[in-house]
């Protein structure tokens, strides 16, 4: 490049202000090689240094491409070069997500970096990026950092501004606009289609404009002729220089100084030297000689002065002039020139003054004839671009005058081409290459890699790319090492002796290791001590015993011997061995406890199924199958000690089954009819069953989430009261801990003696949580306003001496004629049914406690009628919000009316009368609404009067 002397301090400056930026680039690039060029306006770097590795980018950034043009130059490589490897591109902006590039266009076709046959391209962007970018070759092998298949090249870049650009930024630029003119053919155009400098001939002066640079300004400041400033360029002359010494210390003498032309248009108007006159002081003391300061003043003197000037500076002494000075030589060797001779003033005391011109020139003549050089003609207007849209190029040609006489030819190119593009074309979307491929995700086995390209455009309304812009496929580098893993573990073998101490052994198996894995850790087998008891003697051991159709195998103490329960019942039969007092072994009695009879088994199996089905809520019918089936199975009797433990899970499992019964049993199973007398006298034989055929029974107390049973085995002979409920015991629930019913049964009262035969009696207490919410004989007037309690005593006395003592809690309050009610299933007569109210009274505690003083044993509750006075009485008017809401809103309205009537005659129209009727509606309204709740009132309580003679009939 060729730097002038005025252009290369200016850019030296510029690179020291703007300094090298490097950062992530707008764009996609390598994401460890990428170069992000910003607020930098010239440049200059070599490939070697800023595309070092395969992919790799240089991105500048223009700042504002609506005031900035963004020019370069590359100075392509000299030695090895890889077709499109290099990629130089503009682009508006880079979409990530899509990798799509908005507005591209590419340059290759300008810069054509391998094509030899130039060694300088250039190019003009006009967006908002410029990228250079390195790709992969076609083998999709990645560039070792340090290793370069294209050899180094060198861009230059140079940012001008579109109105009123710098002078060294056109001095530049008109010199690349220059060259690459210069070098452009038709098939090679010139990358620089438009410059904002001026850079072939000056426009026209305005007034109050100047011309600097080759840059048309149109308002500048004139400069001082006096300004010491640096040289300025001014209508080509450059700033005057520094005023010379005085020719004279005293008596008058004159300075001098001139200025330099440098004209841009060949032209330079004004004077090249201008003097004033200096030390005017008289001289005292000193000889007047002769001055030698003229001498040098008129020597300096261009040869192109005007002839005209006059020796007007003389100082004030005599002086006189000396003699002509010999004729030049010729100015020029051919053709017409001038000759000149001076002549200089010299002082004297006796001569005041000289007259005459210092300097006569004169014309000469030279014979020989000049040599003329070839001109050229002015260059034709550019031609019309020969693409109506896109890239296309234009050129102009010029004509040479011959040269005559010897003459030098006319040097440089007759024609010129370079691009343009008048207008935008639609640019369809089109895929870049693919990148290389990712590395595998896997070291080894199965892994995915990945490759990626960018989509060019759309452009000014072109289609989109088709396609996706990510592509992955499977790669597989090698099998993964697979360590060794263990099966699990064997069952533990049998041990090796029944007593005395033995060994149980279990194995594992390995699989793998496959590849080079590891092994599996650890050993393949493992053992264990067993059987550690020391071995029975043989007065410990039972001997085998034959009972009927059993065999009892031999067993030592301590252990249990089983076997099947007969063909009738489920389970198994246990025996067990025991020491007894002498420590001989013997066998006790078998226990049935575990085998359950066929019938008892599947009606455990149903309740099961059943309770499931509730607690998932679904709906359960043939809870009353089951409560039949357990009554005829309780009448046939009990046969083995588990059914009556299956008769227990049973009961439960019906009791769960009772909870929120209004939602999950249906209307059969929740009937006042047969199922409710099936499933109390189940209960009642269920409780004998449990107290009278289980042997060494004492007591039981179950507590369920709907029920309380308590069963107690007393001999005849005890005299204590029993009472319910039972304080302390353990697993009691929160309903049952806080219960507040009382039962109180004294012995005195059951008739039963050892005379009869017994030895003992059993007494059982059943209390119902939800038993009372499913009775049939509630209504809207009546309810059952107590749990429900069963007292059982078996064998059932023929009389009781004294009353049971029954304390009810209410679990309503506002209710009034509490009776007591039993379980009689003789009765035919009550309209309750088997419910009965004469071997009952009730006696009043408090207002929310009644004690029920029974003579027989049953199932007891309280029925109550609900108070209507109590709830009816303080609400027969309408509410007191109702009220108050009605009347101020009448009270308003009202007196809406009342404002209207009294300014009637200054508002009468329509919309009056219509908002008046509107109001008068709505105080109609709410007083319909009062009347209405007052009868509707009063009618409840007059139906709920009629009903109170009904209620008391069947008490």
């Amino acid at each position: 490049m060729a730097w002038s002397p005025l252009t290369g301090p200016c850019v030296a400056l510029a690179l020291v202000f703007f300094g090298l930026t490097s950062c992530t680039p707008s764009g996609p690039a390598s994401p460890t090689c990428a170069t992000l060029e910003q607020s930098r306006f010239f440049g200059v770097f070599s490939s070697t240094a800023v595309l070092h590795s395969t992919p790799c980018s240089w991105t500048l950034q223009n700042p504002d491409p609506r005031r900035y043009t963004v020019y370069m130059k590359i100075t392509k490589p000299t030695d090895s070069c890889v077709p499109r490897q290099i990629k130089t591109f503009q682009f508006d902006s880079f979409i990530e997500t899509s990798r799509t590039y908005l507005g591209m266009e590419s340059f290759d076709e300008v810069v054509r970096l391998c094509d030899a046959s130039t060694t300088v391209t250039y190019l003009e962007s006009t967006k908002q990026f410029l990228q250079i970018r390195k790709v992969a070759t076609r083998n999709g092998l990645e560039m070792v950092e340090g290793q370069n298949d294209v050899s180094e090249f060198k861009p230059e870049f140079l940012v001008v501004g579109k109105r009123n650009p710098s002078m060294p930024a056109c001095q530049m630029l008109c010199q690349w606009l220059e060259k690459c003119l210069a070098s452009s053919t038709h098939d090679y155009p010139c990358g620089i289609m438009n410059t904002p400098c001026q850079c072939w001939e000056a426009p026209k002066r305005k007034p109050g404009s100047c011309y600097r640079g080759g840059v048309y300004v149109e308002k500048c400041l004139t400069v001082s002729r006096d300004s010491i400033r640096e040289p300025e360029i001014i209508k080509g002359w450059a700033g005057w220089g520094r005023w010379s010494a005085c020719s004279q210390e005293c008596d008058g003498g004159v300075q001098l100084r001139n200025r330099a032309c440098q004209p841009e248009d060949r032209v330079c108007e004004g004077t090249v030297e201008e003097g004033r006159a200096c030390n005017p002081q008289p001289c005292i003391g000193k000889e007047r000689n002769r001055s030698q300061g003229l001498r040098a003043i008129v020597g300096l003197k261009r040869d192109s002065a005007d002839d005209s000037h006059h020796g007007i500076v003389a100082t004030q002494t005599d002086s006189k002039t000396d003699e002509w000075s010999p004729w030049s030589a010729c100015s020029i060797t051919c053709g017409e020139g001038w000759q000149s001779r001076t002549r200089v003033c010299a002082t004297s005391s006796y001569i005041t003054q000289c007259t005459g011109p210092l300097r006569e020139n004169r014309p000469c003549n030279n014979t020989v004839v000049c040599p003329v050089d070839g001109a050229w003609d002015e260059w034709t207007p550019w031609s019309l671009c020969s693409s109506t849209c896109g890239r296309g190029y234009r050129d102009r040609t010029r004509t040479c005058k011959q040269p005559q006489n010897g003459g030098e030819p006319c040097r440089g190119p007759t024609r010129q081409t370079k691009f343009c593009n008048i207008a935008v074309c639609p640019v369809d979307g089109s895929w870049n290459e693919w990148s290389v491929w990712s590395a595998c995700t896997t070291s080894c086995s199965n892994g995915t890699m990945q490759r990626i390209r960018e989509c060019n455009g759309p452009s000014y309304g072109g289609s989109e790319c088709h396609g996706s812009w990510k592509d992955a496929a499977t790669c597989f580098l090698k099998e993964c090492p697979v360590d060794g893993r263990w099966h699990a573990w064997s069952s533990w073998s049998s041990c090796s002796k029944t007593c005395g101490g033995g060994a149980q052994q279990r194995q594992r198996a390995c699989e793998g290791p496959f590849f080079g894995g590891e092994p599996c850790p650890g050993d393949k087998g493992e053992q264990k001590r067993c059987n550690e008891k020391r071995c029975p003697e043989p007065h410990e051991i039972c001997p085998e015993q034959n009972t009927g159709d059993v065999v009892w195998k031999k067993t030592p103490a301590g252990d249990v011997a089983a076997i099947a329960c007969p063909a009738d019942a489920a389970g198994l039969i246990l025996r067990r061995c025991t020491l007894d007092a002498v420590g001989l072994a013997s066998w006790e009695t078998p226990t049935h406890i575990k085998c359950v009879s066929r019938n008892y088994d599947n009606i455990q199996m149903m309740s099961r199924e059943y309770n499931s089905k509730a607690q998932t809520g679904q709906s359960v019918d043939g809870v009353g199958e089951v409560i039949s089936r357990l009554r005829v199975s309780s009448d046939e009797g009990a046969q083995y000690s588990g059914d009556l433990l299956a008769v227990m899970e049973i009961l439960k499992n019906t009791t769960e089954q009772y909870k929120a019964t209004g939602l999950r049993l249906s209307n059969a199973d929740v009937e006042m009819g047969a199922n409710m007398k099936e499933f109390l006298r189940l209960v009642e034989d269920s409780v004998n069953m449990i107290g009278m055929q289980m042997s060494g029974f004492q007591d039981i107390y179950e507590v369920t989430e709907n029920l309380v049973l308590s069963i107690h085995k007393r001999p005849t002979t005890a005299n204590s009261n029993f009472t319910f409920p039972v304080k302390g015991w353990r697993g009691m629930l929160d309903w049952v801990r806080t219960s507040e019913e009382k039962i109180s049964v004294s012995r005195d009262a059951l008739s039963i003696g050892q005379a009869d035969g017994n030895d003992a009696f059993v007494t059982g207490i059943v209390l119902y949580r939800n038993l009372a919410s499913i009775l049939s004989f509630q209504s809207n007037t009546t309810l059952i306003n107590s749990k429900v309690v069963t007292v059982i005593v078996n064998p059932s006395p023929s009389h009781l001496s004294t009353p049971i003592e029954i304390e009810f809690p209410h679990l309503h309050n506002g209710t009034m004629n509490e009776t007591c009610l039993s379980w009689d299933e003789s009765e035919t007569s009550s309209l309750l049914g088997s419910w009965s109210a004469r071997s009952c009274r009730a006696v009043p505690v408090h207002s929310f406690r009644t004690k029920c003083v029974c003579d027989s044993l049953s199932t007891f509750a309280i029925l109550a009628r609900v108070n209507f006075d109590s709830i009816m009485d303080k609400s027969l008017l309408p509410s007191v919000t109702l009220i108050v809401g009605c009347g101020v809103s009448s009270l308003t309205l009202l007196l809406l009316i009342i404002i209207y009537v009294s300014v009637w005659k200054y508002i009468r129209s329509e919309r009056s009368v219509i908002l008046i009727n509107f109001c008068l509606s709505i105080i109609c309204s709410n007083a319909l609404i009062l009347i209405g709740q007052t009868q509707a009132r009063n009618k409840v309580r007059h139906s709920s009067n009629q009903s109170q003679p009904l209620l008391l009939k069947p008490l």
